[in-house]
């Protein structure tokens, strides 16, 4: 029961934040929701910041998950995975858009030092998913391209997000092809 009432205020906390961002999402409004009092939130927390980033990691942790799933995926191929990941991450936003607004803030160089270590467990917990997914294709190589790969696709996936943003912005009623492009690179890594 006590880790079923955290989870439902890291939920509720997380679509308060979403929607309105630190400053404006007030304990109050996150008590409200669940019909709880505020002092419940303080039972699991110990302030406003620290449900925030609780909030932010259990975001970054769920998305891991779902990396997980699609490429532990037996039933379709490496190639299919990847091309499920890149639509995956490009379409991020809708679901985790927390996530989404801390990349942007870091790209700013706007962050907390404690979101930067957030990121950078999701950055690097998402790069050894896709080198145990590409372990097959590269084993025994010595090309340190080969060892690359991992980094590049994990940083690549999340620009596929932010120009398919850009992309709604400046030519909407032109569909990008990233995924298509990176899929057929694929072919060629994944003979």
């Amino acid at each position: 029961m006590e880790n079923e009432r955290k989870t439902q205020i890291i939920k509720a906390a997380s679509k308060r934040f979403a929607r309105h961002g630190l400053n404006k999402t007030t304990l109050d409004e996150i008590a409200r929701d669940l019909r709880i009092g505020k002092a419940t939130i303080y039972h699991y927390f110990d302030s406003k910041d620290d449900l925030f980033f609780e909030t932010i990691e259990s975001d970054s942790n769920l998305i891991l998950n779902d990396i997980k799933i699609i490429f532990n995926n037996e039933t379709i191929t490496l190639k299919e995975r990847f091309a499920e990941y890149f639509i995956y991450k490009e379409n991020i936003y809708e679901k985790y858009k927390l996530i989404y607004d801390l990349m942007s803030r870091l790209l700013n160089d706007s962050g907390f030092e404690r979101e930067i270590l957030i990121l950078k467990k999701l950055l690097t917990s998402e790069e050894d998913i896709l080198k145990i997914a590409l372990s097959a294709v590269y084993a025994g190589k010595a090309d340190p391209m080969d060892s690359a790969l991992p980094a590049f696709f994990v940083m690549t996936s999340w620009g596929i997000l932010f120009s398919g943003r850009f992309n709604k912005i400046t030519e909407p009623e032109k569909e990008l092809h990233t995924k298509e492009f990176l899929t057929r690179s694929l072919e060629t890594i994944l003979k």
